[in-house]
């Protein structure tokens, strides 16, 4: 099979910049052999960049690589599902570093270690001393609200609630956008929300996480959390199995004046379908109690890991510490800004981010990504001190939390009840 047929998609569809690519690539066909690395990719939008990268790469090393592109979100498991299933595993998967560390706990990555630490990259999965994740972004948990319409920025969790309220009586319009369900969406924002409210969902080390969200004072945090949902879904559409694209239609469509996101996602949408709308929408971090602090942000880290399964591991591991040394790494990042933004902060700041056109146009974006930097984190580092934590990252592939929106708002338990459910599910995973 050609290469064309993999590679030179464009990202297309109503939501633009970031809508949702159809599958490309082939599956069920046989494995290309040690010199056909096969690429698993939900990077559609950014395919440009990457085939130049790919290009150069193959110009440099005995390598072909046959890109996959799938469509963002849940669907580049579910294709990787389907490799495997027919015996054709990729040899290089973008992803997050969650999936990443589950992987290398059943024993399916091959190491990037040079990719990382001779690069000088974060390393959230490193196993003794070896590095099983190669991170090429970070994409911060973000909010955005209409500012024709809220007076001011809310900030705390009792006046989002009051001026939720305010907004659908007096503008005929739903306040705020509540997800819930089983998907990345409902799962990272009720997971934001835990964290805004002090709630340790786990503590221990690594090999000994203790689920704590429905002990001591975590139980009563939670509780208080998931009942401010519960009344500030009052004034929200029916978002019961939303993902990102959905809750953008809703603020796009005048159907809700207020969501959380992650990044700029609504923003690359709404600025080519309704570029009217934009100067109205103003950024925010996600709600939390009065004289909290912005302590632990939910930054999701996705870049390449690589398996020991497939046929080109080594081409595999040349071809990610090629891409964390192009010259191109940047335009990568930077082709949907706002969106994604670069794993240092030392990239963070360089002179492509600061000349970038859509990054200038939206500086108070800009500002809370570089004011919040240090709050940033990921899932997968809520062990004590940090330490990666299998159970969340378990949690997080499941979309429990998500679940545990769906069952406090569609389910009808109560926030006690929604505890106790998540608690005594995030300990079934553990004994599985």
């Amino acid at each position: 099979m050609a290469r064309k047929q993999f590679t030179r998609r464009r990202f297309a569809g109503a939501a633009g910049a970031t809508a949702t690519l159809g599958i490309a690539g082939c599956l069920g066909g046989g494995g290309g052999g040690e010199n056909t690395i096969r690429y698993l990719s939900d990077r559609g939008d950014s395919s440009d960049v990457v085939d130049d990268i790919i290009t150069e790469f193959e110009n440099e090393f005995d390598y072909t690589v046959e890109v996959t592109y799938t469509s963002r979100g849940t669907s580049t498991d579910e294709e990787l599902q389907q490799m495997l299933a027919a015996g054709n595993p990729p040899d290089l998967v973008f992803d997050t570093s969650a999936d990443a560390y589950r992987y290398q706990q059943n024993g399916n990555l091959a190491t990037v270690t040079e990719a990382v630490q001779d690069v000088g990259l974060p390393d959230p999965v490193n196993v003794g001393g070896e590095s099983y994740f190669a991170p090429t972004m970070v994409e911060p948990l973000m909010g955005w609200y209409r500012n024709d319409l809220y007076e001011e920025n809310p900030t705390t969790f009792d006046t989002w609630l009051s001026e939720a309220q305010r907004v659908s009586e007096e503008e005929d319009i739903n306040g705020f956008v509540v997800p819930t369900g089983q998907t990345n969406n409902a799962d990272t924002s009720a997971t934001q929300y835990l964290w805004q409210n002090n709630v340790d969902i786990y503590s221990g080390p690594s090999d000994d996480i203790e689920v704590t969200i429905d002990q001591g004072g975590n139980r009563e945090r939670a509780v208080e959390t998931y009942q401010w949902l519960q009344n500030i879904n009052e004034y929200a559409p029916n978002g019961s199995g939303w993902e990102w694209g959905d809750g953008t239609q809703a603020l796009q469509q005048g159907n809700a004046a207020a969501l959380m996101s992650v990044g700029g996602l609504p923003i690359l949408t709404i600025r080519q379908n309704r570029p009217d709308l934009v100067e109205n929408l103003t950024p925010t971090a996600y709600p939390m109690p009065e004289g909290g602090q912005q302590d632990k942000w939910w930054a999701y880290m996705e870049g390449h890991v690589v398996r020991s399964d497939g046929e080109a591991t080594e081409g595999a591991q040349e071809f990610t510490r090629f891409f964390s040394e192009s010259e191109r790494f940047l335009d990568f990042v930077l082709s949907a800004p706002l969106f994604q933004w670069p794993p240092t902060e030392e990239l963070m700041n360089s002179d492509a981010m600061q000349e970038n056109e859509v990054l200038s146009e939206h500086q108070e974006a800009v500002d809370l990504v570089r004011n919040n930097w240090d709050a940033f984190t990921t899932v997968l580092a809520t062990g004590d001190e940090g330490a990666p934590n299998l159970t969340a990252a378990n949690a997080y592939s499941e979309q429990l939390f998500g679940q545990s929106a769906e069952q406090l708002i569609v389910g009808n338990r109560s926030p006690e009840e929604t505890v106790d459910w998540v608690a005594e599910e995030l300990r079934g995973l553990q004994e599985e």
